[in-house]
């Protein structure tokens, strides 16, 4: 590589504070136009351009730049090297920057065939300047020539929709920071697409991005570039980003980030008029009052800020959600209305509470009729909750269409929804009694949404096509279905300490061994949930607060055993079909660990999994015959775990005769030692003796 810089004095290059850097090939006539934008920067810093060649086959291309560095001696300084690619060549120009300019600050990235306005350079680094410790990069909107349109990347910046959206363009600007901590272009990529790996990296060290409106960055679309190649082949592409940066893309660091930006629900209390954002029900955001919802309802149809609002809209009377909340209720309440979602317009809930010594839950449900027509079916019937996708909202209160996401809901929803009927019986529960829904709340919140519309603009000041590919609510089927093969995940905090134990069905004999071994890992700093799958649940209620929630889902596949069942190595098995699968899936897939208990369902899911980074593990308990038979079952299915926990030393040899592999094989007691079992064991069987 060669370094060509025709200057007739000494050049100072100690004061450049920023270098726009343009890699060249090919189009000579076209990197003289980028050039001349480059250079006519106002700036109130010393700036320079790098111009790297990239074995141009062209000569034309070596003799514009060359003339050009000739011609601005000190200002642009040109590379030339042989042809290994956009990224070799930009990380040429990176290295030789930063070695020439020691009080370099920044790096823009400029192809050779778009153009930049003349206060760009001094917007992106005051912006920069402007940023935290953690500001790795800038990036602005882009106006698009050629094809003319305006893609606007307004918002603050999101990890979670830089995730699954390339967002921010090769002409953005990178720090000095990000680049000292070893961030540089991917070389083994030559099919496009570097650009976001390369910010993707930036995101891995714990750097973000930084916005700026309108700076004048203006892009080039062709009928063939290479990005309309990239985005033929884009699926190894994103299969090659997603391995190399798996620290980003496992579902707990995903469900992390949705936790940490609360994106999933705006839960709306028609009581106090106030609404909260929250992806897990533990983490609320501070309540702001309906009109304001709205508002950001309708600017995320309209302008991009992914994440600023929530995709479900959760209706509920205040002393409902605290009811809920207190039994520890109220995740799974969530998660069961939103897995209806994936198949309703919307769904209800009606709570029927009475007092009892023990706790029970008992579910019933029934899908309505369907409507003929586009609409929001708002019950018609006294309800406690009631959930919709907001979209859906949008696309009935605007039929003439434009909002990304309610076209979305109104091509793939069916026109009905999905009722359920909750039962709970707990002591106390009538201090804080569920109230229905006032009967005007659903008239009240279409019409509050309505004048908010009416009360706002939706015009913009670009001329050319306006781009609303990023305009929408927050949604879990935007990332949770291509990452990971699912429909959505039970948000869970904490998810690396958190462990589930999975029951098919939860009376007080299964949820009393849940419990036995909840407290012994809770001693060792594990979070422990209970997890049924059943559509009823029996047990005590002072030994229950060892669970930091408790899920109750009822499958529907898993109300006939004798119906539906098949038979796997001499081991017969739920059939779930498709909807329950999945639903059971994401219910897990945010554990650390799962372990099943006095259950089957898990043996059919641990594969799966496995695959999405869950530690699966199976107790089987010293029961007489119920060891032999569970232990059976569970060498059908032992390669799916990653550990089987025989209770007993008795147990173990059992296993052992059957064929375990030894490498398996963990007992309980010598793994999570406690001395509180006993005593937990004791409490809860005075309890079961009141209630028998």
């Amino acid at each position: 590589m060669t370094m060509q810089n025709r200057s007739d004095q000494p050049c100072d290059k100690s004061d450049i504070r920023a270098v726009i850097l343009i890699p060249a090939y090919g189009q000579p006539a076209l990197t003289a136009e980028t050039l001349h934008t480059a250079i006519g920067q106002q700036c109130d810093f010393p700036f320079a351009v790098v111009v790297v060649n990239d074995g141009c086959p062209v000569p034309e291309t070596h003799e514009i730049c060359q003339n050009f560095a000739a011609s601005y001696p000190g200002k642009v300084f040109y590379l030339s090297k042989a042809n290994k690619g956009l990224s070799a060549a930009r990380n040429s120009g990176l290295e030789f920057s930063l070695r020439a300019f020691p009080a370099l600050e920044a790096v823009f990235f400029l192809d050779c065939d778009n153009h930049i306005g003349p206060h760009l350079l001094r917007r992106l680094v005051h912006a920069l300047r402007a940023g935290d410790n953690h500001a790795g990069w800038v990036y602005t909107d882009v106006d698009k020539f050629g094809f003319a349109s305006f893609s606007d990347m307004s918002g603050p910046y999101s990890s979670l929709e830089h995730l699954f959206r390339s967002f921010c363009e090769a002409g953005s600007m990178v720090s000095r920071r990000m680049l000292d901590a070893g961030a540089r272009f991917d070389e083994a990529m030559r099919k496009g697409v570097e650009d976001w790996d390369f910010w993707l990296q930036g995101l891995s060290m714990g750097f973000h991005g930084i916005h700026v409106a309108n700076a004048g960055f203006h892009y080039r679309r062709r009928g063939e570039s290479m990005l309309t190649e990239a985005e033929r082949d884009i699926a190894p592409i994103l299969d090659y980003i997603r391995k190399k940066h798996t620290s980003l893309y496992s579902i707990q660091a995903v469900q992390e980030r949705e936790i940490r930006g609360r994106v999933r629900y705006a839960v709306y209390h028609p009581d106090t008029r106030l609404v909260r954002y929250m992806t897990a029900t533990s983490d609320p955001s501070a309540p702001i009052v309906l009109e304001e919802y709205l508002r950001c309802l309708l600017r995320a149809a309209e302008k991009p800020d992914y994440g600023s609002c929530p995709g479900h809209l959760i209706v509920l009377e205040q002393n409902t959600y605290d009811l809920l909340s207190d039994m520890k209720l109220l995740a799974g309440v969530f998660w069961i209305l939103e897995c209806a979602l994936q198949q309703a317009a919307s769904t209800s809930c009606t709570i029927d509470v009475r007092t009892s010594v023990y706790v029970s839950l008992a579910w019933t449900s029934a899908d309505l009729p369907r409507a003929d027509k586009l609409s929001v079916p708002f019950p018609s019937q006294p309800v406690h909750v009631w959930a919709v996708e907001a979209g859906a909202l949008l696309a009935e209160q605007f039929p003439e269409g434009g909002f990304a996401f309610g076209n979305h809901w109104h091509t793939v929803k069916p026109f009905g929804s999905r009722h359920f009927t909750l039962e709970i019986a707990a002591p106390n529960v009538t201090q804080i009694d569920a109230s229905p829904i006032a009967s005007d709340a659903f008239a009240a919140l279409s019409s509050a949404l309505a004048t908010v519309a009416e009360q706002g603009s939706r015009s913009f000041w670009h001329n050319v096509p306006y781009d609303r590919y990023r305009a929408q609510a927050a949604m879990p089927r935007d990332y949770y279905p291509e990452f990971f093969r699912i429909y959505s995940s039970l948000p869970v905090m904490q998810a690396g300490n958190a462990i589930a134990f999975v029951l098919d069905r939860a009376e007080h004999d299964d949820i009393a061994k849940a419990i036995q071994l909840a407290i012994s890992v809770r001693a060792h700093g594990l979070v422990p949930h209970l997890l049924c799958f059943g559509s009823t649940f029996a047990g005590p209620s002072a030994d229950l607060d060892v669970f930091a929630e408790i899920i109750s889902l009822p499958l529907p596949s898993l109300g006939n055993h004798s119906d539906l069942t098949q038979n796997y190595m001499g081991t017969d098995l739920p059939l779930l079909d498709g909807r329950d699968r999945q639903a059971a899936l994401g219910t897990l897939a945010a554990f650390s660990k799962v372990v099943s208990v006095r259950g089957r369902v898990l043996h059919l899911l641990a594969g799966s999994l496995r695959k999405l980074g869950v530690r699966t593990w199976a107790f089987i308990e010293d029961a007489k015959a119920g060891a032999i038979n569970a232990a059976v079952a569970g060498s059908a299915f032992e390669q799916a775990y990653d550990a089987i926990f025989p209770e007993t030393a008795d147990v173990l040899h059992l296993c052992r005769a059957i064929g375990y592999p030894a490498g398996k094989l963990r007992v309980w007691e010598e793994h999570f030692p406690t001395r509180t079992i006993t005593t937990a064991m004791h409490n809860f069987q005075q309890t079961a003796d009141v209630f028998s």
